[in-house]
């Protein structure tokens, strides 16, 4: 073969790798960071990975008004708000910040109502999303509620992070059974703290919905509390 020959054939071998090289990074999915930050679901994702987080690493939990967090001790001590504040500090810090502070120094579960609600009627910019309906929430979102009046205590409300997909209860028409993660004196149904525990831990709380799927009232301990309160519920799915 001449040198002509060999040179041309070295040519067509360089061409085939380098349309074999682009062909392959069309095709090759893009990386884990460029999906998460095309996500739509990002915001409750970050969210519920720093719960689980929590979950995992505790050693030792306790309800109280103040937060404090150890966290290399595996020590959370927080009440409702706390734990969801805590929680969105480490993951979605945007999101914290756009909560309102009426009534202390960090949101309470009143502010994440009034928040929610202003995000639903179009009042209220920022990185929360609205969650329409019960049947709508993901593992991620955010349920808060408002004390109902014939409860007695100096809490604001009260305020959860989702994680799991509601599930209507069949027995029980109206009510959807969510599994949701919150810091707590009282433990709901099929919860992880025993009954003498309190602090962070996760337990099924009941939703009771309108015709529309919109929540109206709440069983503490879902699908086993037999008296439903009625409130002001909000849903909120950070962006």
């Amino acid at each position: 073969m001449s040198r002509r020959a060999v040179g041309l054939w070295a040519v067509v071998a360089v061409l085939a790798v380098l349309v074999v090289g682009i062909t392959a990074a069309r095709e090759r999915p893009p990386g884990i960071s460029a999906v998460v930050a095309a996500s739509p679901d990002a915001g409750r994702t970050a969210l519920l990975a720093e719960v689980r987080r929590e979950l995992v690493e505790m050693r030792d939990t306790g309800y109280q008004h103040r937060t404090a967090v150890a966290a290399r001790e595996g020590g959370y001590y927080f009440d409702c708000s706390g734990f969801v504040d805590y929680a969105l500090a480490h993951s979605r810090p945007a999101n914290l910040d756009a909560l309102p502070v009426t009534r202390s120094t960090r949101p309470l579960a009143a502010d994440f109502v009034r928040h929610f609600r202003a995000v639903a009627a179009g009042t209220a910019g920022g990185p929360w999303e609205p969650v329409g309906t019960v049947p709508e929430l993901r593992p991620g979102d955010v349920i808060a509620w408002l004390r109902p009046a014939e409860v007695k205590s100096r809490n604001t409300g009260h305020v959860l992070v989702v994680l799991e997909t509601p599930v209507a209860n069949p027995n029980r028409p109206g009510e959807w059974l969510v599994k949701a993660a919150d810091s707590t004196t009282s433990p709901h149904a099929e919860d992880s703290r025993e009954k003498s525990d309190d602090g962070l831990g996760t337990g099924t709380i009941g939703l009771s919905a309108d015709t529309a799927g919109r929540p109206v009232g709440y069983y503490w301990r879902g699908g086993v509390s037999t008296v439903l309160r009625h409130t002001e519920i909000a849903l909120g799915r950070p962006g």
